[in-house]
Order: structure tokens, then sequence, then C-alpha cells
């Protein structure tokens, strides 16, 4: 009788549902580590246009009536609040990025006021428009 060479059916078996079972394990915390970098870099985003507002705000003596004013290269005439602005008092801009807009909301991909970022202007609040975290909180609510 001669003896083959190769594996049995039995072995490839084995191997396929072990390669199947670190599968199972892996990729969903793959799948998982991308959106909790999202949600790490959205609320670094809200903290420095947070910071940007507050820095508006204690310089001009009001909040930004537009969000885009933090991002200005002149003071606006007034503020949400009615406050008129001098500008000799203005240090602008409070923020700059790479392209000239506001951060883009990692988890919706777009910078827009209103659909991607919530802005209250008499507050000064800013917040990510509506979802949920891994961790079951609103992203409207950090």
């Amino acid at each position: 009788m001669k003896r083959r060479s190769g594996f049995t059916l039995i072995e490839v078996l084995i191997v396929i549902v072990v390669i199947a079972i670190l599968a199972a394990i892996v990729v969903p915390r793959l799948l998982g580590a991308g959106r909790e970098a999202r949600e790490a870099s959205l609320r670094a985003h809200l903290q420095e246009v947070r910071n940007a507002v507050g820095l508006f705000q204690a310089q001009m003596g009001d909040y930004p009536a537009a969000l885009a004013d933090i991002m200005a290269t002149s003071a606006p005439a007034t503020g949400a609040n009615g406050v008129t602005f001098n500008a000799n008092d203005f240090r602008g801009p409070y923020l700059t990025t790479a392209d000239g807009n506001l951060p883009d909301n990692p988890i919706s991909g777009g910078n827009t006021v209103g659909t991607d970022w919530v802005y209250t202007a008499t507050t000064g609040a800013i917040k990510a428009k509506a979802g949920t975290a891994v961790d079951g909180t609103d992203y409207s609510n950090w």
C-alpha cells in the first residue's frame, strides 16, 4: 500500500474552524476601534471649538453670532446678544484649520452648522448633531 502525503479532510476542517473562531473574535474588535477613534476625534474637535468660542467671548464680551466668526480675520459688527464689538479688541482668528473651515464632525463627515454641528449663539454652546456613542450616550450630550 502506498503512503499518501497531504492533509486529511478532518485536518483541513479543524484549521478552518480555528481560523473562523479567531476571526469572530478579532474582527468586531477592529471595527469597534475605528468607531472609538472617531469618537475620540469628535471629543477633541468639540474641545477645540469650545475653547475658541470661550476665548472669543472673553476678549469680545459676547459670543459670536455665527460660529464662522471664530475663524474670521476681522471683527464682526455685533455679537450673538447684540453687543457692539470694538475692532481693536479682536485678536482672531480664534480657530484655524488647514482648509479654513470648521473642523469636520468625524461621525457625520461634514462641518456644516445645523447639519453636523449645533451652535446656540446666545449661550455659546456647541454640540455634535444627534447620534449614539459606543458607550450609549448621545453625542449631543457631550
